[in-house]
């Protein structure tokens, strides 16, 4: 949705390096010097600075025990959350904030490299209940993501004179045959477990700007495979893919399309003739919305204008009006450049529709330096901006116009893993069965929040991911577990992605 203007396509890797000269020098008492010619080229400078990868985690522990429900645990600290972040409208940030906004790698509280309980209890009773979520933080890289579970043995501690009525093992506890357990890909960061979570309405705002398709206003971009396509068309794809991903996954999604130009070409209102505009209620059938997909076309070469304000406007309106009770409703918008000939604000357009509880996603296509990055990203995100310049760039992604047609997948299963997910169990049954299924380490998966059917084929983006476990004694559990006592651990690692498609588990070696 740029300004429909000429671009010049100057990389950043040219170099001007070194003149030719020629020297001339007078001719004097019979004898004349001359300057050689020369030439000199050179590359200087050069520099190669290894990447990093680094794995940080936090965590909330909470106990159901003699004192009821309560917090027994929590890094960062509550007190760190207020001195770094403030607090929140109500008082410290809750857990569901604070997986907002994703924390900087230099949060100040997160767990780095050292060994810590979270649960240290000694005066568990049947009926008990215990639950911690653990965030990992995938720090500047992608990675892969392994995690182990090791359960040490059972300890019987010696048997009460109550216990020995029910217990003659002298050698051996019950506890961890005892404790009910279950683990899950804790999408929302909720501390619970929710069936529900992934039900959500999403609406894909779609650029026809004339700078989405036409040589002539910036359209055209490298493929990624030496030849050329254009924006609307990766887009197009890209769309697809997220589509096809959407509905096969366990959330319950619906997907819709809206597309916009000028303030004429706002949905499917457009001039008389002129039948490329598209709005598709979000819908679960499949095949009616590749077909739309398959259908976008950009406005006709000259019709210039892009109205970013309106477009989020009708696009949040028309979710509204056509979403589901209790689904999330979120707007995916896709543009590449800055409102022209619209006046519509766009910050107050965006703070409207989140007001009404509709979560933005901002895809800027455009060159560092072009649009108005810090504008889409205070117009991303599910809190409202009332200052120019605050917003922390949340669902805000970004990507060059030479790379897109090789990032836009990647953004899109970005989206995916971190709003278009449903809550997927990893692990249900007792504690003893979690050691023997967790011993060696696992790589934990990204494909199931994503629907895939295969393991491990896409890594984890930088950012906040979430999984929890919870333990709980059935109140039925008699004496024999008196004076028992069980421990366990948890361990996360990180391996790069890059060049590295079938990583070694580093827990079968440790």
């Amino acid at each position: 949705m740029s300004q429909d203007k000429k671009r010049y396509n100057t990389t950043r890797r040219q170099i001007l390096a070194g003149m030719g000269a020629v020297g001339l020098a007078s001719a004097g008492a019979g004898l004349g010097t001359t300057a050689y010619f020369s030439d000199t080229e050179s590359f200087s400078g050069n520099t190669l600075e290894a990447g990093t990868l680094d794995l940080k985690l936090d965590y909330k522990a909470s106990y159901d025990g003699p004192n009821g429900t309560e917090l027994i645990g929590q890094a960062p600290s509550e007190q760190q959350l207020i001195d770094q972040y403030g607090e929140a409208m109500d008082g410290p940030l809750t857990w569901e904030e604070r997986a907002d906004l994703g924390f900087a790698c230099d949060t100040e509280g997160l767990i780095d490299g050292e060994a810590m309980p979270v649960f240290d209890l000694d005066d568990v009773k049947p009926g008990d209940y215990g639950e911690v979520t653990m965030s990992f933080h995938i720090c500047d890289n992608p990675a892969h993501v392994f995690f182990r579970g090791n359960v040490g043995a059972d300890a019987e501690n010696g048997l009460t004179e109550p216990e020995a009525e029910v217990d003659s093992t002298l050698d051996a506890g019950e506890l961890s045959e005892l404790i009910d357990v279950r683990m899950w890909y804790d999408e929302d960061c909720s501390n619970t477990y929710d069936e529900n979570t992934g039900l959500a309405d999403v609406l894909v705002v779609q650029d026809i700007s004339g700078s989405m398709e036409y040589a002539g206003n910036g359209g055209v971009i490298d493929d990624g495979s030496g030849g050329t396509t254009t924006k609307i068309a990766v887009a197009k794809d890209a769309i697809e893919a997220f589509g096809d991903t959407a509905f096969a996954s366990p959330a319950d999604v619906e997907m819709g399309l809206f597309t916009f130009g000028n303030e004429d070409y706002i949905g499917d209102d457009t001039p008389a003739g002129d039948d490329v505009g598209i709005a598709l209620a979000p819908t679960n059938d499949e095949s009616t919305f590749d077909t739309a997909v398959g259908s976008v076309d950009a406005a006709a070469e000259g019709v210039g204008g892009t109205a970013l304000g309106l477009a989020v406007q009708a696009g949040n309106d028309f979710l509204q009006n056509n979403g589901r009770s209790g689904a999330q409703p979120v707007l995916v918008v896709l543009t590449d450049g800055e409102q022209f000939d619209s006046n519509i604000d766009e910050l107050a357009a965006a703070n409207a529709a989140k007001s009404e509880g509709t979560r933005i996603v901002m895809i800027d296509i455009n060159d560092a330096g072009d649009g108005e990055p810090q504008l889409l990203r205070d117009m991303a995100g599910s809190t409202t901006t009332t200052t120019a310049g605050d917003g922390d760039g949340t669902d805000y992604y970004q990507s060059a116009d030479a790379s897109f047609a090789t990032a836009a997948v990647d953004i899109f299963d970005s989206i995916l893993q971190t709003i278009v997910v449903a809550e997927e169990v990893l692990f249900e049954g007792t504690l003893g069965e979690f050691g023997d299924a967790f011993a060696d380490g696992i790589a934990l998966d990204p494909a199931p929040l994503l629907g895939g059917a295969t393991t491990n084929e896409i890594c984890f983006h930088p950012g906040t991911h979430c999984v929890a476990f919870e333990w709980s004694i059935d109140p039925e559990v008699g004496n024999e577990i008196q004076s028992d006592s069980v421990s366990f651990d948890f361990d996360f690692a990180a391996v790069q992605c890059r060049h590295n498609a079938e990583p070694t588990n580093p827990f079968i070696s440790a």
